[in-house]
């Protein structure tokens, strides 16, 4: 089957205003099948009922749906018994629900938990606060310079204190494909329990669990195709039977009286309340579409992958992250002397959507003494004219943030008429008279070279903002009731942004910044239907740490 075949069971990509939208983005979330929307809408339009308690025959059909759902994810991960297959709403809560049951009886103190360095937070944090409240240990398997896991320090570092194992089957941020089976092995030896976090990893490889032998095996939705707010824990049922209940209320109850409480047996006994029927119908669908075509899902991944990783490899100022050959469809990268979130910005303009940034694994990127990461990650829907699209906005995108004073520059044709107004903020003016989004950008990064930066030495906690896309510094000093500022980012683009804002903040007092309208000047720009959410958040970010500034600064002058 073709990748245009495949392309054509997602209906996001025959919609007029995408025929044009490259998505790279599948890690964070795949596109949607048809025949998710259609169960989806299906059940809210002609049979919204509830499960398991009702009586009548729509119910009984819908809860047999259920439960066959049940079923089908049983088969598609090899567990022994549908009795195993737990719904939540996502591998978070998943972990969460594990964390919150072992914490209870399964550790005792200066026992171990291992971890590895690439995982992501929602397999650090439960962990790391767990292991501080009952006074574990904390280990954490290393990788190597590149991103990949060492094998020998992990069976290493599992030992006969190590009570539990919690690794990822695939790096959320890397792509790698982790040597579960070999360490899953070596827990056991040692009598540890394992837990694998599979979220990226099962739209893409196929997943025994008993022969994987794990005790915990969970997984998203949204990440293979189907719907959000949906997820599955797999648990060996003598395990499951041991952990007490996550939460409590109805559905999980066997008997109730006002002295005492029984509750149901596995997979029951965690699903208190009214469940995401809708969801659990939908994931079914899309766990028998993977079922279908795992094969050709599978070869126009590899594809397209290799494809990707060859005309990256061909880009001299790129370095590749993580394992080159035994990874999903995943690459993560960094562009010398390039700053990734302007870099999303310029190949968003460009109709290309990829993800930069930590990709919640910041440990990991401390470890490997970088910012963050640009990620492409490929779905069955890409297609190889897309894959050399990406590649042609990367080159030309690179090319504008590494030769700024040669791209940069822009004139007025002959005939522009400036505005007068602003007269006294010729950078504001400036930015005021771009014709497109690619000369207000342009403009913007060349606007960066007159902020007044930070020192170094003066970008702290305290002067950090938080809240901001990429990391921002904000100094705010006063003079004779004048505001003063100075700031910083490594996003020429942001820096472009400060050097705007501070522009027009200068000009007033610190009780005129108190009653600043921010949304009103980026609307008076153009600027804000060039700005993402989280961008314009952070801008908003910074507005509010300037005007905290100035409220404290009024309330001590008593201005």
């Amino acid at each position: 089957m073709s990748s245009a075949t495949l392309r054509d069971y997602f209906p996001i990509f025959s919609q007029t205003q995408n025929k044009n939208w490259v998505y790279l983005d599948s890690a964070a979330t795949s596109q949607k099948l048809k025949s998710v929307i259609d169960v989806t809408q299906d059940y809210y339009q002609e049979r919204a009922v509830n499960v398991h308690r009702s009586s009548h025959q729509v119910a009984a059909s819908v809860t047999a749906e259920f439960e066959a759902a049940r079923t089908k994810v049983q088969q598609f991960i090899g567990a022994k018994s549908q009795n195993e297959i737990v719904w939540t709403k996502g591998a978070t809560e998943s972990i969460n629900l594990v964390a919150s049951g072992l914490a209870q009886s399964h550790f005792k103190t200066g026992d171990e938990i291992v971890i590895s360095a690439l995982e992501h937070h929602a397999n650090i944090v439960p962990w790391q606060q767990l292991a501080q409240k009952l006074q574990l240990q904390l280990k954490v398997i290393p990788v190597d310079k590149s991103g990949v896991l060492k094998l020998s320090e992990a069976l290493a570092q599992i030992t006969k204190k190590t009570a539990l194992v919690a690794v990822g089957h695939v790096s959320n941020a890397l792509g790698n494909i982790n040597p579960i089976a070999a360490i899953i092995e070596k827990a056991k030896s040692c009598g540890a329990l394992t837990l694998i976090d599979g979220t990226q990893a099962v739209s893409h490889l196929a997943v025994d669990v008993q022969q994987l032998d794990c005790d915990f095996y969970l997984f998203s939705g949204h990440k293979m195709f189907g719907p959000t707010g949906i997820g599955v824990l797999y648990g060996k049922f003598a395990l499951l039977e041991q952990l007490p209940p996550y939460q409590l209320g109805g559905e999980m109850i066997k008997k109730v009286s006002f002295s005492q409480t029984t509750f149901q047996p596995p997979p029951l006994k965690f699903e208190a309340g009214t469940p995401n029927i809708a969801g659990v119908l939908a994931l079914s669908a899309a766990v028998e579409f993977i079922q279908q075509h795992r094969r050709s899902i599978q070869k126009v991944e590899l594809e397209l992958y290799q494809q990707l990783h060859s005309a990256l490899q061909a880009i001299p100022e790129i370095t590749l992250w993580g394992e080159k050959q035994n990874s999903i469809s995943v690459q993560s990268f960094t562009v010398k002397n390039v700053n990734q979130y302007d870099l999303a910005v310029l190949l968003d303009k460009r109709h290309v959507a990829i993800r930069v940034g930590h990709h919640c694994a910041m440990p990991l990127m401390e470890t490997l003494g970088i910012e963050g990461t640009v990620r492409v990650s490929i779905g069955p829907y890409n297609t190889s004219q897309e894959i050399q699209l990406f590649i042609a906005a990367l080159t030309e995108s690179i090319a504008v943030l590494k030769a700024p004073d040669k791209t940069q520059q822009v004139s007025m044709a002959e005939g522009d008429e400036v505005s007068a107004e602003p007269h006294s903020l010729p950078l504001a003016n400036s930015i005021k008279q771009a014709k497109s989004w690619d000369q207000t950008y342009r403009l913007l990064m060349l606007a960066g070279k007159k902020l007044v930066r930070l020192e170094n030495q003066l970008k702290t906690p305290d002067t950090e903002v938080q809240g901001c896309e990429s990391q921002v510094w904000v100094s705010c000093e006063f003079e004779r009731n004048q505001l003063i500022l100075s700031g910083d980012s490594p996003s020429k683009i942001v820096r472009g942004l400060l050097a705007v804002l501070f522009e027009v903040l200068a000009t007033k007092t610190p009780q005129q910044v108190l009653s600043f309208d921010l949304a009103a000047y980026l609307e008076q720009l153009s600027l804000g239907r060039h700005l993402s959410q989280s961008r314009g958040n952070g801008l908003t970010a910074v507005v509010n740490k300037i005007t905290q500034n100035c409220a404290d600064y009024c309330e001590n002058q008593e201005c």
